[in-house]
């Protein structure tokens, strides 16, 4: 026997040659002896051998195929022929088998369909957030009205804050000014007594804000306030309501200057509300 292989190497344990037993011959002896040392026990059945990625019968002499082997290679690595030995993979289990086969075949496909389900719904959304974006979010013409509007409601805001300031400042000076002047220019508080004065209806009123520019009591009207309205319905309101009720008084003026009746109509509902 050559001398250029001495060792095998199966799955990488090394065995000596020449120390093989007797009894064994071929491969398949020395891979399910016992015996032998550095060996894996395999089933005859369940297994099958490689040298370089070609297939080595199993039940082949091994001296034999050594010198076969020196012959067709005329060297070999550090003297060892390397053999892999591969466990084969069992078969199917029958009709079970098959029917699992076709339920994992149906789950793939369904998960598939699912796939396919979640990448239209996402399409379509993302088209529908695209048809949004450029028709209503970036809409050139909503974005310059809305810019309009916000536009002319803080030009709105800033020119009427001195106004709505000296208004403030002339209805508190109306309302100074009518504790000396009540008796002509607003109602008249000369039959309130001191406890009607320091109740608690007086003292929580706001001149300012809505109410009557003067104090009086319930359901009372004076006679100046009547007769001024008779003579001319934007002064009776301007009584009642004072400069805090410039619009209502600016709307008798245009109703009285309709003939008369409607401003002195409206003035009374005013006076008497």
């Amino acid at each position: 026997m050559s001398n250029k292989i001495k060792y095998i190497s199966i799955n990488k344990n090394l065995i000596y040659i020449e120390n093989i037993p007797n009894n064994v011959k071929t491969f398949n002896d020395l891979i399910t002896n016992n015996n032998t040392n550095n060996t894996i026990n395999y089933n005859s059945q369940n297994y099958y051998i490689l040298n370089n990625g070609k297939l080595i019968d199993k039940y082949e002499i091994i001296y034999t195929f050594v010198n076969n082997y020196n012959k067709k290679n005329k060297y070999s690595n550090n003297n060892i022929l390397h053999l892999d030995i591969n466990i084969k993979q069992n078969g199917g289990g029958g009709i079970a088998d098959i029917f699992t086969s076709i339920l994992k075949i149906g789950d793939f496909f369904i998960f598939i369909y699912n796939a396919l389900v979640w990448f239209v719904k996402f399409i379509w959304w993302f088209v529908t957030f695209l048809v949004w974006l450029f028709t209503d979010l970036l809409n050139p013409l909503i974005l310059f009205t809305d810019f309009f509007n916000s536009l002319i409601a803080i030009v709105l805001a800033i020119c009427r804050l001195p106004f709505d300031i000296l208004m403030a400042l002339m209805s508190f000076s109306v309302n100074i000014l009518g504790g000396w002047m009540q008796g002509f220019w607003g109602w008249d508080q000369s039959s309130l007594t001191a406890n009607d004065k320091n109740s608690n209806y007086f003292k929580k009123i706001n001149r300012n804000k809505g109410k009557k520019c003067y104090l009086t009591n319930t359901n009372t009207v004076p006679f100046s306030v009547v007769l001024g309205t008779i003579l001319c319905p934007p002064i009776g309101v301007f009584m009642d309501m004072g400069l805090t009720g410039w619009l209502n008084i600016l709307i008798c003026i245009l109703l009285t200057l309709l003939f008369y009746i409607p401003g002195l109509v409206y003035a009374l509902l005013i006076i008497y509300s």
